[in-house]
């Protein structure tokens, strides 16, 4: 006998169709339940490093503060020394320590001084500014961060002595001209002497005085 199959058609696929759309609700809900559920993670993860973000922010503009007033202090501390530096030079400070050392490396037993002049002038140098600048030129900071002056300094000495023989005064001249302190060092004149000890010679010797930290 056949089998008769006696369930309409349309019910089937009535059937067919509601299942599938309860597998897609099923889906549908799966993917909200996900969706929401990775809405919460993010929201808690918001919640935890949004202020830890903030504090990162503040802490690096505080680390940019402090960078630039370490900058700004670097600066001021430069300038500070090379005002001092500048202050330094415009006294003197050394100088007469500097040319005693010059002297006492030149000096041998043959040599003895009659007299020793030292000299130093300060000129403010005034536009148009000569080029190139004089060795011996200072820049300066004006006052209340006014213009940069220029200032040529100038240092002379001048020795008058006596030597026992030639030999002895071109030991000491040569000493004198190899010293890097020492510019234009120019030997004068001499002549013989007579003294108490026989016969020697007289000469004189000038030269300049280089400004602290100068190359020769």
């Amino acid at each position: 006998m056949a089998d008769v199959d006696m369930i309409p058609r349309s019910y089937r696929e009535g059937l067919r169709t509601r299942r599938t759309l309860f597998a897609y609700g099923c889906a549908l809900t799966l993917v909200l339940a996900v969706g929401g559920a990775s809405a919460a993670w993010l929201r808690w993860r918001l919640a935890v490093e949004t202020p830890q973000l903030d504090q990162l922010r503040a802490a690096t503009a505080q680390a940019e503060a402090m960078r630039g007033q370490l900058a700004a202090a670097g600066t001021r501390k430069q300038a500070l020394q090379q005002a001092s530096g500048a202050l330094e030079a415009l006294r003197g400070s050394g100088a007469v320590a500097r040319l005693a050392g010059s002297i006492d490396g030149a000096v041998n037993e043959g040599v003895w001084f009659e007299g020793l002049q030292f000299s130093r002038t300060q000129e403010l140098l005034r536009d148009p500014l000569p080029q190139p600048l004089p060795p011996g030129t200072l820049q300066v900071q004006g006052a209340a961060g006014g213009a940069v002056e220029h200032w040529h300094l100038a240092t002379q000495l001048e020795i008058a002595g006596q030597a026992q023989d030639n030999e002895a005064m071109s030991l000491f001249l040569n000493a004198l001209s190899r010293d890097p302190a020492l510019a234009d060092v120019r030997f004068l004149n001499s002549a013989a002497s007579k003294t108490d000890a026989g016969t020697s010679l007289a000469f004189s010797v000038a030269g300049a005085l280089r400004p602290a930290g100068s190359a020769p």
